[in-house]
């Protein structure tokens, strides 16, 4: 049986159909079922007049697929890689790639870029990458904050993917969160999460007391602390928080 599925993963990647490796591999099934979900999620959402921010942008996997559903909107992307920001911006010229990583307050820091694995990169180390398998590359990064980024600004979805940082995302955007009212797509994994010194009830606190529900990506929902808690640890990894009107008091 691990033969068959080491050929149905590489036939997968090789011709581009996930759906082949969805077949045999549990992960891969939760991985495409969150994809096709995320699609659905930015059709339903994103309008001409709407804006779509993304940060972490990576290679703009999710950022072409907003492109496509809305390409008449206002997109705005932040990828703190010099390299994958360049590559961006010259292969998207409609986006405005800012070339920064967000925080809780604004400055400069050290990341780390795993250059064979540039999706794992992050202002903190995973421990999950050895040096063999990731090829790190210790940059300066420009640190910023969404509340000074998108001062005024409206965005109809935030799409949050930073490797463990999201709490600390989250609460440099409380202000847009708070005005604006925007869906949040957010990957969140406790393991990463945990390099910084955050917990999963520390991410549903703050959604919470910014009048938000948490559900996966996929619908279910809406889950409570404890529930959030025990599902970030091995189950889900992509969420989709929905503002339910104004932010809880206190």
């Amino acid at each position: 049986m691990g033969l068959v599925r080491r050929a149905v993963g590489s036939a997968s990647r090789r011709l581009d159909r996930p759906e082949l490796a969805a077949a045999v591999y549990r992960d891969a099934r939760r991985d495409l079922r969150e994809q096709i979900a995320v699609r659905a999620v930015l059709a339903a959402t994103l309008r001409a007049d709407g804006l779509y921010v993304d940060v972490g942008a990576n290679r703009g996997q999710l950022l072409r697929e907003a492109l496509r559903v809305a390409p008449g909107a206002r997109h705005v992307a932040f990828e703190p890689i010099p390299q994958l920001a360049r590559e961006l911006a010259l292969a998207l010229p409609t986006v405005e790639v800012r070339q920064l990583a967000l925080a809780a307050s604004a400055g400069t820091a050290e990341f780390c870029h795993f250059t064979t694995m540039d999706g794992w990169s992050g202002l903190r180390r995973s421990p999950a990458i050895s040096d063999r398998v990731g090829s790190p590359r210790y940059i300066a990064v420009r640190v910023s904050t969404l509340d000074a980024e998108l001062a005024g600004a409206l965005p109809s979805v935030v799409k949050i993917d930073v490797e463990g940082a999201e709490l600390q995302t989250l609460e440099g955007g409380r202000e847009v969160l708070e005005r604006a009212r925007p869906l949040v797509v957010l990957e969140h994994v406790a393991g990463a999460a945990g390099l910084y010194g955050s917990a999963s009830a520390d991410v549903w606190r703050l959604l919470d007391g910014l009048g938000y529900e948490v559900f996966s990506i996929a619908g279910e929902g809406p889950f409570g602390r404890e529930a959030f808690t025990a599902a970030a640890e091995h189950e889900i990894v992509n969420w989709l928080a929905r503002p339910t009107g104004a932010p809880a008091a206190g």
